[in-house]
């Protein structure tokens, strides 16, 4: 037995020589022979899918910014990764995104994938095939249509409306002050959610603003840079009981909790369906539970596939999605917004100029239609570059290069190479925006429209093509009201004072959030 121990004990120094020379040799060969070696970036990036990890899930969301340096020390086509590279230069956005479906580049199954893991549930972000998610979708762009938005603005009105009424009552106060942070995320939510079940989950009336549901949403997208570093936890975490995770980390708590809301609306929905209740309109999700067979009609003429009634998994994974989605990019859009306008006195000046010439009376914003509030040109300006400087999902998005392989900046990629672009490079283009840093609504209102034409082609704060944004017709209505309401109604509206720009910095872990210990953007009377 001492000897067959004393035997395996001798055996460490050889097994852990050949465990490092196994790994010299996978980096040697990563760095010097594998078809990537040709492309210039970080040399511990190019042998190891951890430098992404540390800047992900130990630096907590800042490979947005790592990718800003390495661009600028390597050039506009970089690695990033043993089998993956990111692009900086907006005209290879259309090849990689936009037109996706005919050149068939799909998302990387390595870095969606592993999103299911802490969501617990799969949802149509996560789809790879191209045309699968085409299909899927198909039911859901009806509602999100411009049409459909404009046709039921009112909703967004009606809740603007009683965003600034609170405002007013807290400002009103001696000392008082407007937790626009909170607010605006509970906006949100009452507004998808009144928009998608025709039943709002009304956050703006609980004192704690529904801040629960927006922290649970954070809390499990930084669990996605440690899953798609090592998918191998994935099954582990599956087996482990909801009490377990919830005593390992908290916010899961949290998360569990707005999944159990979210499945209560849908239920709701199937119930007044099951009953024959008719709602004031139908919504999304009657549609998706029970499709009107009018509709599927039309789609069977005109050559579509046909849709059938989704099983109830399915039914929830979408209604995760579409809650969730939305809450935490355009409450956080508005507040940026806001900050840019009243941080600068002259922003803040023009936009009140416009706004009182089109608006006499503050308190008429809500009887504008959208239409007429896209019409004026400076707003329009600041809510452009708000989604410029603070697009909902700055970060590398990945997809794989088909079978036909593909060339970008004079290299060749092999079919199956990871290949990345994302919207804080392309918005901080200093060809195209000149001092990217710099919040200047004059990028759009410049009386030189090739270069306004050549600025919007590079906005992609919603993405482009068939994988979209599905929302951004509704969050661009909910931008227009909400920063036209409350700079219109108050002249002497200030930044709180301990509030700066530090607290504006972007990370992400898909979506885009400030860091930790940054301040909640608050608002005060002059």
């Amino acid at each position: 037995m001492s000897l067959s121990l004393s035997f395996l004990v001798s055996l460490w120094p050889l097994l852990i020589s050949l465990w490092v020379l196994y790994g010299v040799s996978v980096a040697v060969y990563r760095r010097y022979f594998h078809p990537l070696s040709s492309i210039p970036g970080p040399f511990l990036n190019t042998i190891s899918y951890l430098a992404i990890l540390y800047q992900q899930g130990i630096l907590e969301g800042q490979l947005l910014h790592a990718l800003e340096r390495w661009h600028a020390q390597y050039g506009p086509i970089i690695r990033i990764s043993p089998n993956e590279i990111h692009l900086s230069s907006p005209e290879h956005y259309e090849t990689i995104y936009s037109n996706a479906l005919k050149t068939g580049f799909y998302k990387d199954p390595a870095f969606y994938g592993p999103m299911e893991g802490p969501i617990k549930t799969p949802i149509i972000l996560t789809m790879i095939s191209n045309e699968e998610h085409r299909v899927r979708r198909m039911g859901m762009n009806p509602f999100f249509s411009r049409r459909s938005v404009l046709g039921l603005e009112q909703i967004i009105r009606d809740k603007t409306e009683k965003l600034v009424n609170m405002a007013e009552k807290s400002l009103g106060q001696i000392g008082g002050e407007f937790d626009v942070h909170r607010a605006t995320r509970a906006l949100t939510v009452d507004i998808i959610t009144e928009y998608a079940y025709a039943r709002s989950w009304n956050y703006m009336d609980l004192a704690d603003w529904g801040e629960g549901y927006q922290e649970a949403i954070r809390a499990v997208q930084t669990f996605f840079p440690w899953f798609q570093a090592f998918p191998s936890l994935l099954p582990v975490f599956g087996l482990l009981p909801d009490w377990v995770l919830v005593k390992l980390y908290p916010h899961f708590g949290k998360w569990f909790g707005s999944l159990e809301v979210v499945q209560q609306s849908v239920a709701d929905v199937k119930r007044d369906i099951v009953l024959g209740i008719k709602p004031p309109r139908r919504t999304i999700f009657h549609e998706l539970i029970d499709p009107e067979p009018a509709i599927m009609n039309v789609e069977a003429v005109k050559g579509l596939p046909l849709r059938q009634k989704l099983p109830d998994v399915v039914v929830f994974a979408d209604a995760v999605n579409v809650t969730g989605a939305g809450v935490e990019t355009t409450g956080a859009t508005i507040c940026r917004a806001l900050y840019e306008v009243l941080d600068s006195p002259e922003i803040s000046q023009k936009l009140r100029e416009e706004l009182k010439t089109a608006l006499p009376d503050p308190f008429d914003v809500q009887e504008m239609s959208l239409v007429e509030l896209e019409k004026l040109p400076y707003l329009t300006g600041v809510i452009k570059e708000t989604l410029r400087v603070s697009p909902g999902v700055p970060g590398h998005l990945p997809r794989v290069v088909p079978s036909t392989g593909a060339t970008f900046e004079g290299h060749t990629l092999p079919p199956g190479t990871v290949v990345s672009m994302s919207a804080w490079s392309m918005h901080h283009n200093t060809y195209l925006f000149p001092n990217p840093d710099k919040f200047d609504p004059t990028r759009w209102t410049n009386p030189d429209v090739d270069a306004v034409h050549a600025r919007e082609r590079a906005l992609v704060s919603f993405g482009r093509g068939t994988r979209n944004c599905i929302g951004q017709n509704l969050a661009m209505c909910e931008l227009y009201y909400s920063v036209a309401s409350i700079i219109r109604r108050w002249d002497d509206l200030k930044v709180h004072p301990d509030f700066g720009r530090e607290d504006v910095k972007l990370v992400e872990f898909l979506l885009s959030y400030h860091p930790r210990k940054a301040r909640k953007l608050r608002l005060v009377g002059g």
